[in-house]
């Protein structure tokens, strides 16, 4: 919703209008000092004559050749059309997605519940040929279904191991993002492996406060997916407690996490200091719950962006070149058609 909005028309060569008033002061002076011409008729006393009025259209010529004159220079003064708007506000988020590409996303998803569970079909299926969807392959399908719904947000990317790097920055082009979030794989950072959570959350705050003008903190959110524990890198506790400072959301969904990990003391203290910032945590072993956990990230609360005044200006003077050579040309025409002609 925008709050207000004007437009109206600048001169961006106002200097040019003592050349204008100067040009007009000369006419007027040569007009006035043009000399007469006169005749004589042996009938000019006749009453007929006497009678008789000049038509007013003799000065057509005189009225066009001035107004030309007029609207050249309002065209040498450049005018512009200025169209302001003032502060916009709509409902959105900046959320920045931070991709786990550690080695381990190129494991199975669902495979470790599964194979307790279906271990015989599970070998059944391998002497088939089966094709299983990596943990990488399923989060990359929750994200392209999860882009689309953010229609007023802005999205930007961040995939880590044991460093951390932004794939994309803010944007509202979420076809742009999307490309992006297709092209992310493991194999990228192969020679890393590790997984640095810690620094993964920290290079998307620092994206986040490059755009602190732009909107409330409260609509900055993060949103991690990794599929195993912080073992390089930065202190994610200390990032939280930051994220927390900044007024930052975190979400954190565990993808295929294994059981032991989320059992760890350290485990358990990264998801109360993900609550501590405001988001939750979710457990993801498969592709509906993975679904699910985003679905639940779609329906969180709405903030505000408010956006800065926004001042554009169309040169206009070609408008007044045009009307100003067709006036003149018209004036020049009718100079040379006897009835127009006045004489006295």
């Amino acid at each position: 919703m925008i709050n207000f909005s004007k437009w109206g028309i600048q001169f961006a060569q106002l200097q040019f209008l003592y050349v204008l008033a100067g040009t007009l002061l000369l006419l007027a002076l040569i007009q006035w000092k043009k000399k007469r011409h006169y005749f004589a008729h042996s009938l000019a006393h006749h009453p007929m004559i006497l009678g008789m009025k000049p038509s007013h259209l003799r000065f057509a010529p005189r009225i066009l050749l001035l107004l030309g004159v007029v609207f050249v220079g309002i065209a040498l003064l450049d005018p512009r059309i200025v169209y302001r708007e003032g502060v916009s506000r709509f409902e959105g988020l900046d959320i920045v997605l931070v991709v786990d590409l550690s080695s381990s996303m190129q494991e199975v998803m669902g495979a470790q519940e599964l194979r307790r569970v279906y271990e015989a079909r599970l070998r059944d299926a391998d002497k088939k040929g089966t094709v299983w969807e990596t943990r990488m392959q399923a989060l990359q399908k929750a994200l392209l279904d999860l882009i689309p719904k953010r229609i007023n947000d802005r999205l930007g990317l961040v995939a880590f191991s044991e460093n951390s790097y932004v794939v994309s920055p803010l944007t509202t082009d979420h076809s742009y993002l999307e490309k992006y979030v297709q092209m992310i794989d493991p194999e990228i950072l192969i020679g890393e492996g590790m997984t640095a959570i810690g620094e993964g959350i920290t290079s998307a705050m620092r994206m986040l406060q490059r755009e602190q003008d732009a909107a409330d903190t409260k609509n900055k959110v993060i949103v991690v997916f990794t599929d195993g524990e912080n073992n390089f890198g930065r202190d994610p506790m200390e990032a939280l407690s930051e994220a927390r400072f900044r007024g930052y959301r975190v979400y954190l969904i565990g993808v295929d996490l294994p059981p032991e990990v989320t059992r760890k003391e350290t485990q358990k203290a990264l998801i109360e200091g993900v609550i501590s910032t405001g988001g939750r945590y979710f457990d993801a072993h498969d592709k509906p719950q993975l679904a699910e956990a985003n679905n639940t990230i779609d329906h969180i609360e709405k903030g505000v962006f408010v956006e800065r005044t926004i001042e554009t200006d169309v040169p206009v003077y070609e408008i007044f070149v045009f009307v100003s050579l067709s006036l003149l040309s018209l004036g020049l025409f009718l100079s040379v058609i006897p009835y127009f002609v006045e004489l006295s």
